[in-house]
């Protein structure tokens, strides 16, 4: 077989990482499009039902982590466990007929030095990332696939989950809760949480919910994460932070160890599918639109749940 040219075989690279590009874009863009977005369905907490690496045994982040799920969850897959054939292979599980185009991609932000001239002629060098796409399959893939034992993982109580809430929000010097009323939100201006009293919720999980999606809002706060929070109701930079804070609460439940189940929510406007379709349609790139989301709903969930196990570094 004659060799590959430099410019054929970047011209392969780039068909290569253009397609994995789309699927890994098509598999999020479709369940919001569709309105079957699987983190809506309910789902019991803990890192064992997160997708996660097959050897490393770390649950996947940001939009890898998403991605995965509505694959999986739509492939009807319940062990999330994914690997690439070297991986599956090292741990003894057969790769036959996982051939490529048959995974689903993940996508990785290698750190990058480049140079540039600067306008003194100077030669700088700068640090930066270059995205690489690999392709992993589900453990449930593989012919000889055997489904381990159940860990009878135990969900972390409401009340428990409302302990680590009160805790990030005590750690946070200007921000307040107050109780009362029919209504939650977030209002930047007095920097509040507002939800409706404890015996008010007729769903304790709702209050789970419902807290940490407020909670999720207010890290846009200049003195945490910061995001813009003024978006008028409707808008699309208005979806796109209510995208933000579905995603960023879902990651912080069930990775506190609680049971995720977004439709308890009681925010007004929340979970409107119509509005995330709207967001999505009017972005000019979609595809970084996303990542941008799912990065800022990650640092959010990060920056939660530090803070509410008393972890966070000053």
């Amino acid at each position: 077989m004659a060799q590959m040219s430099k410019q054929k075989k970047k011209e392969y690279m780039q068909n290569k990482t253009q397609d994995m590009k789309d699927r890994w874009f098509n598999a999020i863009a479709d369940g919001i499009q569709s309105g079957e977005i699987p983190w809506r369905k309910p789902w019991k907490g803990g890192t064992g039902s997160m997708p996660a690496n097959l050897k490393s045994k770390k649950t996947y982040r940001g939009g890898n982590l998403v991605g995965l799920w509505f694959s999986g969850i739509a492939h009807g897959f319940s062990d999330l466990r994914f690997a690439t054939r070297n991986q599956l292979k090292d741990a003894g599980l057969s790769i036959e007929g996982l051939k490529n185009g048959t995974g689903f991609p993940i996508r990785f932000f290698k750190p990058n030095k480049y140079e540039i001239t600067n306008d003194e002629g100077e030669i700088e060098v700068r640090n930066g990332y270059v995205a690489r796409f690999y392709e992993v399959w589900c453990v449930e893939q593989c012919k000889d696939y055997e489904a381990p034992v159940s860990d009878s993982h135990q969900v972390v109580p409401e009340h428990e989950m409302m302990k680590n809430f009160n805790t990030y929000v005590e750690s946070q010097p200007t921000l307040t809760l107050e109780r009362g009323g029919n209504q939650a939100f977030y209002r930047f201006n007095g920097d509040t949480i507002k939800l409706p009293k404890h015996e008010d919720f007729t769903d304790s999980l709702g209050e789970v919910m419902t807290a940490f999606h407020e909670a999720v809002h207010s890290t846009g706060h200049p003195k945490r994460v910061e995001r813009p929070l003024s978006s008028k109701f409707g808008s699309p930079e208005y979806a796109f932070e209510e995208l933000i804070a579905e995603l960023g609460s879902m990651l912080t439940v069930v990775r506190l160890g609680g049971e995720f189940r977004p439709d308890a929510v009681m925010e007004e406007n929340s979970n409107s599918i119509a509005y995330l379709q709207h967001w999505l349609n009017a972005c000019k790139n979609q595809d970084s639109a996303l990542t941008k989301a799912f990065a800022l709903a990650q640092e959010s969930s990060d920056f939660i749940v530090s803070h509410a196990l008393g972890e966070a570094v000053e």
